[in-house]
């Protein structure tokens, strides 16, 4: 049995739904354990940290002097009555069975992309008793740039780390923000690995890992300005000057640029407030400009996949289902609130 700790840190967190990721891919392995390998999530955590050493201290101590509220609940997180509503939220999801068919795209004539890139590096093979996982957010992801800790998808070069691993012998570290984005992108059946292109706004953490990760995977890049202007970097190459592109995402605001290729998907960064039941809210993610959960549900699924527990790639549920099942967790939690 592993036992495992996990916390998002970063500066805000108490609007994170990452905890609620975790502990629902937790169950869905639980539910469909072919490897006969099993994991227990010990503890959910916000950490609010400014610094990495902060973070870092908690993944030694594993606790919190003073739990914040989290939006889901507005109770503190890790106690009793956030605890018992997240379980209200898993006995629904232990329910379903199958995505819904309004999340269903058709991408299978797209080649998925290869992740991690740095392939020299080798990842254990199993879950070990006890484990620390820790996703990291603004303002911490381009802190960490200790050689101590083992990194690939050259996340420590591009300054945009966003998941750790603490095996019980040492940290592993990776950056999956811009895989999320190439991921959702071949859900929405664009291939990227034949050259297709995105439009990007932006230069921060998540834009570099987004530029890297597309252009590592074979795309192109188109650069609109926007507040913060992208660097020169691993995707220089890969920058092009075109009038159409595949699709878009803004990380600066949510603003639409004006003269906008209609044929482009809009993808948000950034997952905004639902209201309404299961239905209205599945509607909602299908309805312009798709939001940011489908970027953080495909994120989230590749931190298992290349950095917690590679070696259940094949039970892990598909974005689909997770977006599904994280719909029903989260208007039953709205109806406590």
């Amino acid at each position: 049995m592993a036992e495992v700790y996990y916390g998002i840190a970063g500066n805000p967190v108490s609007h994170s739904i990452s905890p609620l990721l975790v502990s629902i891919v937790a169950q869905h392995l639980e539910q469909n354990n072919k490897t006969k390998q099993n994991l227990e999530i010990k503890s959910l955590n916000l950490i609010e940290a400014d610094s990495i050493q902060d973070a870092l201290a908690w993944g030694y101590a594993k606790a919190i002097p003073n739990p914040i509220n989290w939006d889901y609940t507005g109770a503190p997180f890790g106690k009793f009555r956030n605890r018992a509503l997240i379980q209200k939220a898993l006995e629904i999801t232990s329910k379903v069975k199958q995505e819904d068919e309004s999340l269903v795209h058709a991408s299978s004539n797209v080649n998925p992309a290869q992740f991690p890139h740095s392939g020299d590096i080798k990842l254990p093979t199993k879950a070990f008793r006890e484990e620390i996982w820790l996703n990291l957010t603004s303002p911490l992801k381009h802190q960490l740039t200790s050689q101590a800790v083992m990194d690939f998808n050259e996340s420590s070069l591009i300054e945009s780390v966003n998941v750790l691993r603490w095996d019980g012998h040492g940290w592993w570290s990776s950056n999956v923000d811009g895989c999320g984005v190439v991921r959702c992108a071949e859900f929405f059946g664009i291939d990227v690995t034949s050259g297709a292109t995105l439009a990007l706004i932006g230069g921060g953490g998540a834009a570099r890992s987004t530029a890297h990760a597309w252009s590592k995977s074979g795309g192109k890049i188109k650069l609109i300005s926007g507040r913060r202007s992208l660097d020169d970097g691993p995707w220089s190459d890969a920058i092009v000057e075109s009038e159409s592109y595949d699709m878009l995402i803004n990380f600066d605001s949510e603003e639409i640029p004006k003269n906008l290729d209609e044929k482009a998907i809009l993808l948000s960064p950034r997952y905004q407030s639902m209201e309404g039941t299961t239905e209205q809210r599945l509607q909602k993610l299908t309805a312009g400009m798709y939001d940011g959960r489908w970027m953080l549900v495909a994120q989230h699924l590749e931190c298992w996949r290349q950095l917690w527990a590679p070696h259940r790639i094949d039970e892990l549920p598909s974005i689909a289902m997770l977006m599904t099942k994280l719909i029903h967790a989260e208007t039953v939690l709205a109806s406590y609130a």
